[in-house]
């Protein structure tokens, strides 16, 4: 069974997509003589999203990640090698790089927290632990010490996982705005580049953007 370190993003994403649709119904059955109303209602819509072009800061390979409250904002650059993945939000930005047999993938998912450091490390720890449940293979799950690297003047902490074969890096850094960048690291399937803490380090430190 593939386990992936964003499913519950997609599980997530895939709510909140539901949640829309449900919107959309029950603003369906409108009496036919509404029709231009509603035609122009959508059209007012579509002019004020132009404006926005959400894809934009994608397509130029800078993504805006923010707290849950929006309150506070840092940018992003897209790694070297690496996609943007659909279901990213300002909340939280992904990534993904595929292999060469094109299944296999390295996946980046990034979060910008407000709360503590052991916050942070108890969610990371927690979301393992989850991982780890679902894994039929127990002897061959294993999950490494915390270890900290410097790069430069940033400070990350860091923890290793492996599940049957799969492996994952969970690493935070506390940013200069208070905040906690809390960043996911998995390869997924085989044959795949194996993943290293100084260079998941140097890549991710060279992504942030305060």
């Amino acid at each position: 069974m593939k386990r992936i370190i964003i499913g519950l993003i997609v599980a997530s994403s895939i709510a909140f997509t539901g949640c829309g649709d449900k919107e959309e119904t029950k603003e369906s059955p409108e009496p036919a003589g509404q029709e231009t109303s509603l035609e122009a209602k959508g059209a007012d819509e579509e002019a004020e999203k132009q404006p926005e072009e959400p894809n934009e800061a994608s397509e130029d390979g800078i993504s805006a990640l923010s707290t849950e409250d929006g309150s506070i904002k840092i940018s992003l650059v897209r790694p070297e090698g690496f996609e943007d993945v659909e279901f990213s939000s300002e909340q939280q930005v992904a990534f993904q790089r595929i292999g060469t047999d094109g299944t296999s993938s390295t996946q980046i998912n990034l979060r910008l927290m407000a709360e503590d450091e052991n916050v942070v490390i108890t969610t990371a720890q927690q979301e393992v632990e989850y991982l780890m449940s679902a894994n039929t293979d127990e002897q061959e799950a294993s999950v490494g010490e915390i270890q900290t690297l410097a790069e430069g003047d940033r400070q990350w902490s860091f923890f290793s996982y492996s599940l049957a074969g799969e492996e994952g890096y969970r690493l935070w850094t506390c940013l200069s705005n208070g905040c906690i960048l809390s960043c996911a690291v998995e390869n997924i399937g085989s044959g795949l580049e194996p993943l290293a803490a100084d260079s998941l380090v140097s890549m991710l430190s060279a992504s942030i953007q305060e």
